[in-house]
């Protein structure tokens, strides 16, 4: 089940046909002001060439309370939805990962920043193709590109003396494939 979180970290999504709703804002009910992604705590996913978003809003000016239920498809064209938010909302949250979905928290081309982690366990811990197996060593990008699970996310790492750039976010270590690296059990990386 995916936590709801301000909308800002489920944005960039990305359309099969290239096309990218990178934010989201709505005007307020009450007084009019704009809210952006960072005021609405939800949900975003990408469901069949549509994002859906599932999220309780709160401006910043007036304090108001409302709640947001819609999806945008490839076009960009937003639409209501009727179902009542809670329950689109549990909806999205319980809805399994779809190929080409980019998880909360996985903006791409950035760099990371090195945490004082051991890298020892990390890199036993983690199940790795055998190309990607490095000599143990783990150096970490000092930039992060966002947070999951409230830690920061490097923007690369380097095993081995191998320069790998994230990628995504694994909700199962199963999802990594031949020539990816898995970093604290979740964090995949592959190379330049």
């Amino acid at each position: 089940m995916l936590p709801n979180r301000p909308l800002n970290e489920y944005l960039p999504q990305k359309f099969a046909n290239g096309e990218q709703v990178r934010q989201f804002s709505k005007p307020c009910i009450q007084c009019g002001a704009m809210l952006h992604a960072r005021n609405m705590h939800g949900v975003a996913r990408l469901v069949e060439e549509h994002i859906a978003i599932a999220a309780s809003a709160q401006c910043p000016q007036c304090g108001t309370r409302f709640g947001v239920a819609c999806v945008i498809d490839s076009n960009k064209r937003v639409r209501r939805v009727i179902l009542p938010r809670p329950l689109f909302n549990l909806y999205l949250r319980y809805l399994p990962m779809q190929a080409g979905e980019t998880p909360a928290g996985s903006k791409l081309d950035e760099v990371s920043v090195p945490t004082p982690a051991s890298p020892a366990p990390a890199t036993a811990a983690s199940p790795q193709p055998a190309a990607m197996a490095g000599d143990g060593s783990i150096v970490r990008a000092a930039d992060s590109v966002g947070r999951y699970q409230d830690r920061p996310i490097p923007a690369w790492v380097e095993v081995g003396g191998r320069r790998l750039q994230f990628d995504r976010v694994a909700l199962n270590a199963g999802a990594v494939q031949t020539g990816e690296y898995l970093l604290d059990g979740c964090l995949v990386y592959r190379p330049l």
